[in-house]
């Protein structure tokens, strides 16, 4: 709490330190003074709880300073109050950092200003006369830029309850390594619902603009003034892990690959107004950035919280931060190294989704930012795949909610809540690290497939509640079962600024079979490390708006899920239950599957579920319905995954596992290399592509990018083909084999205007060698169909051949033209192709000197730069000279183009001439520029 500065004042009666009233510390320090009279001004007050029961309906509660003491104003109409108050300054309004702001007269600062009413609060500095810059508005709450010899004007303001310096955000760094899908179930989601892709569903990633022309996000992205003006490659990384449409590579294709992307810019940490998002059926907003770590519940926490209730299908998912191994250094956690360590207090709302990071192998992440919040609620509340920091991590996540109300759109017509988002996809995710829940992977780690799942068997339920009363549910388990996973969400109303605790409407869950009944997972959020990494118990929790009941080896039969209003401060409260249960007895391959592609040579993760309690005591591998092949070191496998180095080969593969003497077989899926095809030539009317021959392939499908997606184009069974320029839309072009399994690992994709290559070839030089020799080379892009190369040279309008290579066994060619006179000559290829076509290359220019003349380049020059002296003949000298006579350089001439350093000239005009034996035979002024 950072209220230490509270101030009580007042004109009144001493308030004795040894009243019946118990005050906080901090109050107890300052000799607070009683205010007491009958009807209240238009002001703040202190006022313990005990009054506030017989006041409650006719003031506000603006602040909660802790289970006793609360800050409060009147409501508009005139009532007459029972107890006491206490008067109290205005500090109270203010965050850590304004209190510490140097109050200086010209200098602007960024502030965030949460008010009572904005109307009211733009009125009010009007009245006062305070210049201030309005740079975003979300109803009560500001971005303002101001002077900060005036944020004591704006904190003495009635309509301002709390003011804070609005810090700027920061992007997490951008991923080295690709994220991995197979570590949050998302292939087998894409793999067993090929319908269930995002299609006709927008996401909004706020922060920099990303590059709209990038070619697996063109042609799908929804602009609507929002964006920032700056282009980042890492809001371009998070768009693809999204949505990306996977036609540059066959790593590249996101989540959600056939969404449309929006972008908001993060410049104000706000939330957008409402009408970005509803006008626009925009339902799910990615997040990856961070300020500081911040552990109180600010006006970004509030505005977002507000958010979702305004808004109630829509859901804003965070990255927890890339500071997971430092300690605060403000709030109840000051100073526990490794925990509470998230970035930005709007990370720190209730209705949000904050995701944390593991690695391929389901460990968290160091650097991931991890919980509690600052009133001990569980963040993050899930975990997904950040293979270099937390950002990727809540692309995923946003993306498998882009699916998720993909799926449930199409089953109702309607977008869900994002209450339900929440609960379906923490009772499908996967426990990682301690048993149930913790502070550094919360609820788990997403996992797609089987929150999809969820969905699709209609597990859960929408509904509300209202005060003292129990809502109850049945749900039957006919199968046997290693675990249910029960989830109960709700979106809770804001808490105040500052409040000392978040959660407003308190529900519990209860989960009961026969005799047995569960408690949700809770955790001790007590200020110190031990505290926090305790194992979670089971009890009644009465502080987050999550609550999470499992059940391991459970019986058959009917299970009773019960929800209770403890209490609510609003008349009804709607909330949503999710459950799912992992079958018994049960080995599952979840990567490779049908569909998948895997690179050869490579290095990849295959993963099972494998509920036999026994572990794997074998894994092979078969190609092309071929024998099986033991994978070397894969025995006694407890987890469930292993990486395995793909091996050598082109066709169709099935892994199978040995668990308890049985095998356990996967779905075909291909493995194959990675086409790159190359440029042959670039002529106006057609363009020839080859790549190199694929083993045991029984065609190539060439791929073309049209509008958003890459096609086929056509199948052949050579290793290159002639494409008709008209035929292109897009410059870009890819080659996948094809075996007859299926097909395999999609190619590279290139664009064939940026390879370098030209009509037969790739370039064509002439330069001069030394004093009469001319170098000329070229370089054909392909010997296919190339009968003979000519090199030519034109001098005074008459063309001669200097070189012939007939039927050439290289592609780059070279020759020395020796004989160069003084003036132009101009240098080209012409290639002959079999069928007589003629081609000629760009032709170059090289300017000889005639004997005893002087040419200089550039003129003027600048100082310290240099210059380039022409000049042509045997024994020659050459002198600058000032306009005094003064001779300030003398050198050699070498060869016919001599650079010449002049760094330490003076600027102005200068004299360069040739000398031949001590006789001038040319000269030239310069000019020498600073």
């Amino acid at each position: 709490m950072r209220l230490f500065f509270l101030f009580v004042f007042g004109m009144f009666l001493t308030f004795k330190m040894h009243s019946q009233v118990d005050f906080p510390d901090y109050v107890k320090k300052i000799e607070p003074k009683k205010y007491q009279e009958k009807e209240l001004k238009k002001k703040y007050y202190l006022i313990h709880k005990k009054d506030l029961i017989f006041n409650e309906k006719e003031v506000n509660v603006i602040r909660k300073l802790d289970e006793n003491f609360f800050i409060i104003t009147k409501k508009e109409k005139p009532f007459s109050f029972k107890g006491k108050l206490f008067d109290i300054n205005d500090s109270w309004k203010q965050s850590y950092r304004v209190s510490g702001l140097p109050k200086k007269k010209n200098k602007q600062v960024k502030v965030v200003v949460k008010t009572m009413n904005s109307k009211l609060f733009l009125e009010e500095v009007k009245e006062k006369n305070i210049s201030i810059e309005v740079q975003h508005k979300y109803k009560d709450i500001l971005t303002l830029k101001v002077s900060s010899a005036d944020i004591g004007k704006l904190t003495s303001m009635y309509q301002v309850v709390y003011i804070d310096i609005q810090i700027a955000p920061n992007l997490e760094k951008v991923p080295i390594e690709k994220v991995d899908l197979s570590v949050n179930n998302i292939y087998k989601l894409q793999n067993n619902f090929k319908t269930i892709n995002g299609e006709g569903v927008t996401v909004s990633v706020k922060e920099l603009l990303f590059d709209v022309e990038d070619i697996d996000l063109r042609n799908r992205v929804k602009l609507y003034g929002r964006e920032a003006e700056d282009v980042s490659s890492h809001a371009t990384s998070m768009a693809t892990i999204i949505g990306g449409a996977g036609n540059s590579a066959y790593n590249s294709k996101g989540v959600a690959n056939h969404s449309y992307l929006s972008s908001s810019d993060f410049s104000t940490l706000l939330p957008d107004n409402d009408t970005y998002y509803v006008s626009n059926n925009i339902f799910v907003q990615n997040h990856s950035y961070g300020t500081e770590i911040e552990n109180f519940y600010g006006a970004e926490a509030n505005a977002y919280d507000q958010s979702t209730i305004d808004i109630p299908e829509l859901l804003h998912v965070f990255s927890s931060g890339n500071t997971g191994e430092v300690a605060s250094n403000e709030g109840v956690y000051q100073g526990v190294e490794g925990y509470a360590n998230m970035t930005g207090n709007y990370k720190m709302a209730k209705n949000v989704l904050v995701v944390g990071g593991v690695n391929k192998e389901l460990a968290v992440s160091t650097r991931s930012s991890k919980g509690p919040a600052y009133d001990g609620r569980v963040k993050p509340e899930l975990v997904a795949h950040g293979p270099d920091g937390t950002s990727d991590a809540a692309a995923i996540v946003s993306g498998v909610a882009t699916l998720l109300q993909h799926k449930y759109k199409e089953k109702t017509n309607k977008f869900p809540s994002s209450a339900l988002l929440k609960s379906v996809l923490i009772a499908g995710a996967d426990d990682v690290g301690s048993k149930g829940i913790d502070f550094k992977s919360g609820y788990g780690n997403v996992n797609g497939s089987q929150s999809m799942s969820i969905l699709e068997n209609g597990r859960y339920i929408n509904d509300e509640i209202s005060g003292n009363e129990i809502k109850e549910y049945s749900i039957p388990i006919n199968t046997t079962a290693k675990e249910i996973r029960v989830a109960l969400v709700w979106n809770d109303v804001p808490a105040n600024v500052n409040d000392n605790k978040a959660l407003i409407n308190d529900l519990d869950l209860e989960v009961n079979s026969g005799a047995n009944s569960w408690l949700p997972w809770v955790l001790d959020a007590s200020p110190s490390k031990s505290s926090l990494e305790k194992e979670a118990t089971q009890g009644e929790d009465h502080l987050n708006n999550i609550e999470l009941i499992t059940i391991d080896n459970p019986t058959t039969g009917t299970y009773s899920i019960k929800v209770k209003a403890n209490s609510l401060v609003t008349a009804t409260q709607t909330f949503s239950i999710a459950y799912f249960y992992q079958p018994k007895d049960t080995f599952t391959w979840n990567y490779p599957n049908k569909e998948d592609k895997l690179p050869a040579v490579t290095d990849k993760y295959v993963r099972w579920t494998n509920n036999l309690d026994f572990p794997i005591s074998k894994i092979e591998y078969s190609i092309n319905s071929g024998g099986w092949t033991e994978i070397v070191n894969a025995a006694n496998i407890t987890r469930p995954f292993f990486l395995w180095n793909t091996p050598d080969v082109n066709g169709v593969a099935q892994l199978r596992a040995l668990v308890n003497g049985v095998y356990y077989t996967s779905e075909e899926f291909v493995i194959s290399e990675v086409i790159t095809p190359t440029v042959d030539f670039n002529c106006d009317e057609n363009i020839q592509f080859s790549w190199e021959s694929v083993p045991n392939v029984t065609a190539y499908n060439v791929q073309l990018l049209e509008d958003a997606y890459m096609y086929t184009n056509s199948t052949v069974s050579e290793t290159n083909i002639v494409i008709p320029k008209n035929t292109f839309k897009t410059p870009y072009i890819s080659v996948t084999p094809v075996f007859n399994g299926g097909v395999g690992v999609k190619g590279q994709t290139i664009n064939y205007n940026s390879q370098g290559v030209n009509c037969y070839y790739k370039n064509f030089l002439a330069f001069v060698k030394n004093e009469n020799v001319v170098d000329v080379r070229l370089s054909l892009s392909t010997l296919t169909n190339v009968a003979s190369v000519v090199f030519e040279k034109t001098r005074n309008g008459e063309t001669e051949v200097i070189q012939t290579y007939t039927m050439p066994s290289l592609q780059d060619l070279q020759t020395e033209d020796e004989k160069n006179l003084g003036g132009e000559n101009e240098y080209r290829a012409k290639i002959i192709l079999d069928n007589g076509t003629e081609i000629y290359t760009d032709s170059i220019k090289i300017e000889f000197p005639f004997d005893n003349t002087l040419k200089i380049y550039p003129n003027p020059v600048i100082a310290s730069e240099g210059m380039f002296v022409y000049s042509r003949g045997n024994n020659l000298d050459i002198e600058i000279i000032d306009v005094t006579g003064r001779i300030i350089y003398t050198n050699k001439i070498q060869k016919i183009r001599q650079t010449i350093p002049i760094p330490n000239f003076k600027t102005g005009l200068l004299f360069v001439r040739i000398l031949k034996e001590g006789q001038q035979i040319a000269v030239k002024k310069i000019l020498v520029k600073p």
